[in-house]
């Protein structure tokens, strides 16, 4: 290793590790250790902060409660209101629980009043589809792992199908169909 890729190592240390001499010195061997052996940047910065018991960056740690395994996201809710909406954005790292929360939360108030005003009425379901993509990314993690986290991960609440926003939506979709294209329909 070259005198200047040390010497930005040694910055790098003293910006993102700090501490007293022996700190920042035990951070710098593990780094330089980890670089003989072929691991990556990152890998050796890990090392770095493993060394000196601070935890690792490249571990996703939950937003809210700080569990992890966690994944980046954003979840998205659409409000209108007649002549104009409103849109909230969420966004991540979140556990499975924590997401889920989120996700039902946001996406029950979406249907649920996300439909009501003349751009909304196409804004809601895109936004709902969305956030249904995203859903995805939760499901596949597993369940928060205990002890990881500052606190208790949240309670996700009842699934969408036990929420109103999914019957008002539906019920507002059949309605639309009743008295608008039935007719166009017959005439």
């Amino acid at each position: 290793m070259g005198h200047d890729s040390r010497r930005l190592w040694e910055e790098w240390v003293a910006t993102n590790i700090g501490g007293d001499d022996a700190r920042r010195r035990n951070a710098l061997d593990a780094v330089l250790q980890a670089l003989a052996v072929g691991k990556s940047s990152t890998e050796a910065a890990d090392a770095a902060r493993l060394a000196v018991g601070a935890p690792a960056a490249s571990v996703l740690r939950c937003r809210f409660c700080g569990s992890t395994p966690a994944v980046a996201m954003t979840v998205f809710e659409h409000n209108g209101y007649i002549v104009v909406f409103r849109t909230k954005t969420l966004k991540g790292p979140f556990c499975r629980s924590c997401g889920l929360y989120a996700w039902r939360k946001m996406t029950d108030t979406t249907l649920l009043r996300g439909w009501l005003g003349v751009i909304s009425f196409v804004v809601a379901p895109l936004t709902a589809l969305v956030n249904l993509v995203n859903r995805r990314k939760l499901a596949a993690l597993p369940d928060p792992q205990a002890g990881t986290g500052l606190r208790s991960p949240s309670d996700p609440g009842p699934n969408l199908f036990k929420r109103p926003g999914v019957y008002v939506y539906a019920a507002m979709i059949a309605a639309g169909f009743v008295f608008y294209v039935l007719p166009l329909m017959r005439g």
